[in-house]
């Protein structure tokens, strides 16, 4: 009876039917402990080792750790008897003591004690270390456990380079070596050097050049090296390439380039959840519409209605995909408990640590904001954001001296970045203090030195010139930056700086223009309210409007999607430049109650000019409402009897001369 058990036990085994093997096996190592008789000390050796792997598959770590430990003591005892173990551990190779340790060593890691794993690991001779072997000890040593006890970088960095030694085309393994602050000319030769490196492979050199640019903050430089990779070469359209590259303008805020890249590796590969992830956050930072961004969320549904019945296979990347929804939906709570799932399966997600701190802002919990973000500034030193939102927390906070110390911080590490010296120079903008508002000037001229096109940077040095009271100098640049990167918030400034001049043509004109690119800009609809006191009437307000229309067409919003925009601008950095630039509130979210208006319409034109200045002379002169024939006509004699009650009610040397000598003039 027990050689048949013995014969069955061995067929599951070996047919992987291991959730049959474990109650079987327990059944005959309980005969053969009730009655040593039975068998043999090597057939009772091999059946414990049926159980332990099959437990171990089973994922009942707890169970096959207590069987793996009196199986390396049993070996240890057959071992000083010189009984035959050949034999055993020739037919199944993870018989082995090798084996045996490492699979204590993933039992001791998925319980949760990461210093037994690295002290199981440390007990195999060196040179009897598999490559599998060396990279779970260099992650180990490398990450820590949950509360970063454990890490030794150094042993780490010596375990992955005994890896690459091995396996030199080990990608994510270079990252992790770059990740840790090795040397990129080191990585370098040391891949390159590998006995193992197929021919012919120059592209690996250039491969780890461009992820040493990304871990050392010069995420541009090494955005264009990937490029450069997939240029003129087979590997053009590699999934992998556009999602490195992706990242690295996403890292350097081209929100723009970046979301290119990823829906290109989006559509190489529709069922990467990495990329889907990546590509969500840049939309939500970018604006996107919400059409656009709920063709993902499809995705995410169809993939979690597949998992749904099975929660045990549901992913990090699936958990935060879904996160992020509930975080752009303002669901703050639902939000945070999918980040705890998220974090808990892989504790390092970049996006999740980055989405978890977003969340406590916005929940004005800045305290743990602060932590979250110093969680991720551990795994993340080479991302902006990370600084930005210590920085912003700090201020929340009122914590001042923290707050300097992180730009300072930021401006060290990210040198070739013109975002940092813009958060520089608006943190001095903003002081109470004149001799402090004219020291953010060189770091204006310094962010765009790096990047002329980047618009918090235009937004910045505008606001120095016309603080300093350098009109001239501010319309100036502000043209030269609209000629090929419009925005509208830049038109209301123009706008109100004309007013100021006492321009109101020039101003009304760029009013214009900015209601051409966003139709519900208060900024614009403000300043034109504001003009409702000058000389202007309402007929020469539609005659220019209507030179306006044909010396210039409308701008379209889409013109900031085309392939006009270089390189070096992004359509999100106008986002950044909204609250700098002018006072008028961001198009989108702010008023999400306005329904969607056709800027390419005529009609939608006629309705705001007509009605709105109807409105406004209304209220400025108390006009009852008339009823005309159509809504471009206006009534000759009825605006001659306003202007001259608009010229009566006001002092005579507050009118132009010309508008006095003859109102009728302009009807």
């Amino acid at each position: 009876m027990e050689n048949d058990m013995f014969t069955n036990i061995k067929k599951m085994y070996d047919h992987k039917l291991y959730d049959c093997v474990i109650p079987a096996a327990g059944l005959l190592l309980t005969l053969m402990h009730n009655d040593r008789n039975l068998a043999t000390q090597e057939v009772e050796y091999q059946v414990q080792h049926y159980l332990a792997g099959a437990q171990f598959e089973e994922r009942q770590f707890r169970a096959a750790l207590r069987t793996l430990q009196e199986l390396i003591q049993q070996r240890s005892q057959m071992v000083r008897k010189r009984n035959g173990l050949t034999a055993i551990e020739s037919v199944y190779a993870e018989f082995g003591d090798v084996e045996m340790r490492r699979r204590l060593a993933e039992c001791y890691k998925q319980l949760g004690n990461t210093q037994m794993a690295i002290r199981v690991l440390l007990q195999v001779p060196v040179k009897s270390r598999t490559p599998r072997i060396n990279l779970m000890l260099a992650r180990l040593q490398h990450y820590g456990d949950a509360n970063s006890s454990g890490r030794n970088k150094a042993e780490a960095l010596y375990a992955y380079k005994e890896v690459i030694r091995e396996c030199p085309m080990a990608l994510p393994l270079i990252q992790e070596m770059l990740e840790m602050g090795c040397e990129g000319s080191e990585v370098n030769s040391l891949v390159m050097n590998a006995a193992t490196l197929p021919p012919d492979i120059d592209w690996l050199s250039i491969y780890v050049k461009a992820l040493a640019q990304m871990f050392n903050c010069r995420h541009l430089d090494a955005a264009r090296t990937f490029e450069q990779l997939t240029a003129d070469s087979c590997l053009r359209c590699s999934e992998h390439l556009l999602l490195a590259t992706g990242k690295c303008y996403y890292y350097h805020g081209q929100l723009f380039q970046a979301e290119q890249c990823l829906s290109a590796a989006l559509r190489s590969n529709p069922y990467n959840l990495e990329v889907m992830g990546v590509l969500s956050v840049v939309m939500e930072l970018g604006e996107y519409p919400m059409a656009e961004r709920d063709q993902l969320y499809a995705k995410l549904d169809y993939e979690l209605e597949s998992v749904s019945e099975h929660p045990h296979l549901i992913t990090a990347h699936q958990l935060f995909l879904r996160a992020h929804f509930m975080f752009v939906e303002r669901k703050f709570e639902r939000g945070l408990g999918l980040l705890r799932r998220c974090l808990q399966l892989e504790p390092r997600h970049p996006e999740a640590l980055l989405l978890r701190a977003r969340l406590y802002t916005d929940m004005e919990r800045y305290t743990e904001a602060a932590g979250a973000y110093r969680d991720a500034q551990i795994h993340l030193p080479y991302r902006f954001e990370v600084f930005k939102g210590l920085f912003n927390c700090y201020l929340a906070q009122k914590r001042y001296a923290e707050a300097q110390a992180m730009c300072t911080l930021t401006l060290r590490r990210f040198q070739a970045s013109a975002r940092c010296y813009i958060l520089f120079g608006r943190t001095l903008f903003s002081s109470g203090n004149p001799s402090v508002k004219k020291t953010a000037r060189k770091f204006a001229q310094r962010a765009l030195q790096i990047d002329a096109n980047y618009m918090p940077a235009v937004a910045l040095m505008a606001d120095i010139y016309e603080l300093e009271g350098n009109t001239g100098e501010c319309l100036k640049l502000l043209e030269q930056h609209t000629t090929y990167h419009p925005h509208a918030d830049f038109f209301v400034q123009m706008g109100n700086m004309q007013r100021m001049e006492k321009q109101p043509i020039k101003a009304l004109e760029y009013y214009y223009k900015a209601l051409g690119m966003n139709p519900k800009s208060l900024g614009a609809l403000q300043g034109i309210n504001s003009l409702k006191g000058s000389s202007l009437d309402i007929e020469l307000i539609a005659g220019i409007k209507r030179s306006t229309e044909d010396k210039q067409p409308i701008v379209k919003p889409e013109f900031l999607g085309t392939g006009c925009i270089d390189s070096s601008s992004s359509l999100p950095n106008a986002g950044e430049a909204v609250s700098s630039c002018s006072n008028s509130p961001r198009s989108g979210r702010e008023n999400e109650d306005v329904s969607e208006l056709d800027t390419t319409s005529e009609q939608m034109w006629q309705d705001v000019d007509v009605e709105m200045l109807r409105k406004i002379n209304r209220i400025a002169q108390k006009i009852p409402k008339t009823n005309h024939k159509h809504e471009g006509y206006i009534n000759s004699r009825s605006l001659k009897k306003t202007t001259l009650r608009i010229n009566s009610s006001r002092p005579k040397d507050a009118m132009p001369p010309n508008i006095n000598e003859n109102p009728t003039k302009f009807c």
